[in-house]
């Protein structure tokens, strides 16, 4: 072939564009790649379009357009649409390799994996060679014997869990979700959905949203929902083949047997009446797991839990007033967005993860000063860390839409903003909407899966930096940076849009039609955390307003300062001391497993508050009827780092909440948490009295009502 699978990829872009024109950051987006690679493959491409009679227009400010009479565009799609020999990378044929061993049940041979990948018998040795530590990582063997093969010996679980990380290697889960959109496919990206069990998908994301609507309380996350739903594919895929996991391997991973709960046994039901797969008790166990597994993880921990991370979040806004003279320190906003975004970033490059970023030359043109800015206070906050550009651009765009929030207005075209590559993105696009279309009414900026359960009825449009699993009709993909050519884009698609039927939801399209993942249908939907999708009227505002208020206030009464009398040489005793004192009673039913969560928090990292001989102790649990905070103070005190240098713990803090919580309850727990990296926050508490601390944390949670008046 003339063309590389790579190229091909652009050619298709260019050739099914939804509009005239497709720029280059939008190419090197789509297919992940650099805006230079795209560059440097559009010359060879621009060779192959002039020996085919077509000519590829570049339009300065615009984009790229395709040039060529009718006959010869449908003789190109054609010749597109012709299957490919696969070019494989060294990485690719690691990915290639690992998905072969994994979806097969028998031992394969050298040789046969050579010819597949036109390489030698010794390259794949190689190659197997740097994938061990990998597959031992996922607790599995790899097994090479000489005339017999090579396959895979471990468990079924971790298989299935190293299907779910291999999954994560090659394709993030948005993009897995939307496979069946994509018009080309890699067949690496083929394999591996196989695996994943992506035709799977719509039926038991049909399942599963059934389901999670007859669950009263304790709604899933949005990450946590997308990992049941891609493992539970994954399973299902497993199942089908005949691979079920046993209950013997299922006792020993979770360490005791215990009967699926009544929730779990109907979830089982629905997928095996759907699926018309048999779910035994064995599957039923490993489903227990999967939702404890999630329930876990959307509960999660409070907000702003890591302390250091929150330190290093408030000295790069310092330094970022410091050198651009902003008044960055106020932005709340600001604060919790680089917050959840440095969280996830620094876990990539701690772990060495290549970091892409389509928009890097965009923002580094049309933002050089803030970029270099935000290059100078990064490089004082994060001494510890090497920050790659790509993650510097990502943090342009949270203070860059901290500089343009107040340009934000409302007007009467209702729209809803997707973004998954971080807040700052969705606020930047957010800002440049409101500047170029002050017709918007920008309601909510939203997750894809939160996107893809609100009610028509609820928008007018939806514009996203993703693809979206849903019908087309309903949104248009757009760059954060919103140059010209999508402006124009987005004009056409506001003016092209249907007309709303007499019941109040939009019409599709002529031929649209709803996609498989479409469940919007008239579901109870989830409060996200910006707020209802229909946008927050005077008197919802005031009552969230009222609600935070109402949770400070209590929270203010309830606090007390307490003594623990019994001197304790281990860190579990003196907190179910702490959790069974009768000042909690009112809030802590269960004290053992509450305990056992704040163990379980403390394994994965101390909660001491460096330089300090205070911690904070704080957890989330079924057994926590509400929010409480309290201040302990140690008799004795207790040494909980080995380092003779490291001062021991005099006084802790402990926060606790239930697992299902408000929004206002959130808000709040998380600026006291805030509120603790305070200097003098830590010498009142330090000193212990109970009014001045009460009073201080008044200051505080006044602030940020004032705050939040403003904002709602």
């Amino acid at each position: 072939m003339e063309l590389t699978h790579r190229m091909r990829r652009m050619l298709d872009l260019l050739l099914h564009s939804d509009a005239d024109d497709i720029t280059v950051a939008e190419i090197a987006r789509r297919i992940q790649v650099s805006s230079r690679t795209v560059h440097r493959e559009l010359d060879a491409l621009e060779g192959y379009l002039h020996r085919k009679g077509a000519r590829l227009l570049r339009k300065a400010g615009s984009g790229l357009r395709l040039e060529a009479d009718e006959e010869r565009l449908l003789r190109l799609k054609r010749e597109l649409d012709a299957p490919e020999e696969a070019e494989f990378s060294a990485e690719e044929r690691q990915l290639h390799l690992l998905a072969r061993l994994l979806g097969s049940a028998e031992p394969i041979k050298l040789f046969g994996l050579a010819s597949e990948m036109k390489v030698t018998v010794p390259t794949v040795s190689a190659d197997l060679d740097d994938l061990e530590a990998w597959i031992a990582a996922n607790r599995l063997e790899l097994v090479r014997r000489r005339g017999y093969g090579i396959e895979l010996a471990g468990a079924e679980t971790a298989r299935r869990d190293a299907v779910r990380a291999l999954q994560r290697l090659r394709l993030d889960d948005l993009a897995l979700l939307s496979l069946d959109e994509e018009r080309l496919r890699h067949p690496i990206d083929e394999s591996i959905a196989d695996l994943s069990g992506t035709s799977r998908m719509p039926e038991i994301e049909d399942v599963l949203w059934r389901w999670e609507e007859e669950q009263d309380d304790h709604p899933l996350s949005e990450q946590a929902y997308t990992d049941l739903l891609v493992r539970l594919a994954i399973a299902a895929e497993r199942i089908g083949r005949g691979h079920v996991a046993p209950l013997s391997e299922l006792e020993e991973l979770r360490g005791y047997y215990r009967r699926p709960a009544p929730e779990t046994e109907r979830l089982c039901d629905l997928l095996q009446e759907e699926t018309g797969l048999t779910y035994g008790e064995s599957e039923r166990h490993y489903a227990q797991l999967l939702l404890e597994r999630a329930a876990r993880r959307s509960a999660g921990p409070l907000p702003a839990e890591d302390l250091e991370l929150a330190a290093i979040v408030r000295q790069l806004i310092r330094r970022m007033d410091e050198i651009g003279g902003g008044d960055y320190e106020s932005d709340r906003s600001l604060r919790d967005g680089l917050y959840a975004h440095l969280k996830a970033a620094l876990e990539r490059i701690a772990a060495g993860q290549r970091i892409r970023n389509p928009l890097l030359e965009a923002v580094r043109k049309d933002y050089a000063e803030l970029f270099a800015q935000v290059r100078a206070a990064s490089d004082a906050a994060l001494r510890n860390w090497t920050v790659p550009e790509e993650e510097i651009a990502f943090l342009v765009m949270h203070f860059g839409a901290s500089l343009e929030r107040r340009q934000q207005l409302s007007q009467p075209l209702r729209a809803i903003i997707v973004c998954t590559s971080g807040i700052g993105s969705s606020r930047m696009l957010a800002t440049r909407l409101g500047k170029e279309f002050p017709q918007l009414d920008l309601v909510q900026q939203a997750s894809w899966y939160e996107a893809s359960r609100i009610p028509p009825s609820a928008y007018d449009i939806i514009i996203s930096t993703v693809d979206l699993p849903i019908a087309g009709s309903r949104y248009i993909k757009l760059s954060p940076l919103l140059d010209s050519g999508e402006a124009q884009r987005l004009r056409e698609f506001i003016r092209s849009r249907p007309r709303e039927k007499e019941s109040g939801e939009p019409a599709l399209q002529d031929g649209a039609e709803a996609g498989p993942f479409d469940a919007t249908l008239a579901a109870p939907q989830p409060q996200p955390a910006d707020g209802p999708a229909d946008g927050r009227g005077p008197e919802q505002s005031l009552l969230s307003v009222s609600r935070a208020a109402a949770e400070c206030a209590r929270l203010l009464e309830d606090f007390r300062v307490l003594q623990l009398r019994t001197a304790s040489a281990s860190l579990r005793p003196m907190l179910l001391e702490a959790c069974r004192r009768p000042e909690l009673a009112a809030s802590v039913r269960d004290a053992e497993e509450v305990v056992d969560r704040l163990i379980e928090r403390e394994a994965h990292g101390t909660q001491m508050l460096p330089g300090t001989d205070l911690a904070l102790f704080h957890t989330r649990s079924g057994n926590v009827s509400r929010p409480l905070l309290a201040l302990f103070e140690l008799e004795q005190p207790l040494r909980l780092d080995p380092d003779p240098d490291a001062p021991a713990l005099r006084r802790f803090l402990l926060m606790l909440a239930p697992l299902a919580l408000a929004r206002e309850s959130l808000e709040v727990l998380s600026e006291i948490s805030a509120s603790l990296l305070d200097s003098e926050m830590i010498e009142v508490l330090a000193a212990g009295r109970e009014n001045r601390i009460r009073a201080d944390l008044a200051v505080h949670l006044k602030a940020y009502l004032n705050h939040k008046l403003e904002r709602e």
